[in-house]
């Protein structure tokens, strides 16, 4: 995905809007586990700040994945903002530019995949769950605890201290 900005580099302080739509193939996150299921969506601003130029945005996507409770299907609808300082390669930094790290880029094209896919990967969530309360897999015998109760005993005493649960029986 690449931004032309030969015109904004004229104009200190103008910006531009750009949107994209983009595949998952194209931003190389379909070579792992999870299945994104429509284009990604990217909508955003560059603003030139003069010394560097300021890209913003929003990025929509939508991830099919399993939850990490119970093993059912789970959509998650991303919403992803973004903001990146970029300077144009070659530019002299200016003492109050010194505190920020920049990404650069050559000409009057910026190109923003990577920026893009390390936003998305990084939103991503690292334990999807189908709800907040989810009860999960039966550890002994794998029931699903959101549709069916088992027959298992849930409090398992360690044998070590099942004596101990003797001084709490009032015989």
């Amino acid at each position: 995905m690449k931004i032309n900005i030969a015109q904004l580099k004229k104009e200190l302080g103008g910006t531009q809007t750009f949107s994209f739509q983009t595949s998952v193939d194209e931003l190389a996150l379909n070579q792992r586990e999870e299945a994104w299921t429509d284009n990604v969506l990217v909508d955003g601003v560059v603003t030139n700040k003069g010394t560097y130029y300021e890209v913003t945005g929003t990025i929509h996507a939508t991830l099919q994945e399993s939850c990490s409770r119970c093993l059912e299907s789970v959509v998650s609808v991303l919403t992803i903002p973004f903001s990146e300082k970029i300077r144009e390669t070659g530019l002299e930094e200016t003492g109050e530019d010194s505190e920020f790290e920049f990404s650069c880029f050559t000409g009057d094209e910026m190109e923003i995949t990577d920026l893009i896919r390390e936003n998305i990967l990084l939103a991503k969530p690292l334990k999807p769950v189908c709800s907040e309360n989810c009860r999960g897999l039966c550890p002994e015998c794998g029931a699903n605890l959101n549709i069916s109760t088992c027959g298992c005993n849930p409090i398992k005493i360690d044998p070590r201290l099942a004596v101990l649960e003797k001084l709490l029986s009032k015989d």
